[in-house]
């Protein structure tokens, strides 16, 4: 089997297993949210929007939340190289920019094809 096709498929599992308790979870009472992600029953968040290259950094934008909001992936280069443009689902923990300022970085562990294009998802 393909390399690709296996991480895609470990991916889609990951994420499926993790996305059904979150959603039935739902969040304690009084606690905030970014609105363009979900908080994973694990401790990780999905972030869903457009991968693009910035400098030497790759970033997904979630334009679910208003406004936009962008993260840093730290993840594989070759991976997100390939996927620039395109529409992916990402989960892994999130770390707040250095001194509150700037982008937080997404640490990629399960990523997900959504689409070959960069769609406005609401």
């Amino acid at each position: 089997m393909d390399k690709r096709l296996r991480v895609a498929l470990g991916a889609a599992v990951w994420a499926a297993l993790i996305a059904l308790p979150a959603a039935q979870q739902g969040l304690p009472k009084g606690t905030q949210q970014n609105p363009g992600t979900v908080k994973a029953g694990n401790g990780n968040y999905i972030v869903i929007g457009c991968i693009s290259r910035e400098g030497q950094n790759y970033v997904i934008t979630d334009s679910r939340a208003t406004p936009p909001q962008q993260y840093r992936v730290d993840g594989d280069a070759d991976l997100l190289r390939v996927h620039a443009g395109h529409t992916l689902e990402i989960g892994g923990a999130i770390t707040p920019a250095s001194g509150g300022r700037g982008t937080p970085t997404l640490k990629a562990q399960a990523v997900t094809y959504i689409s070959p294009s960069c769609v406005k998802l609401k």
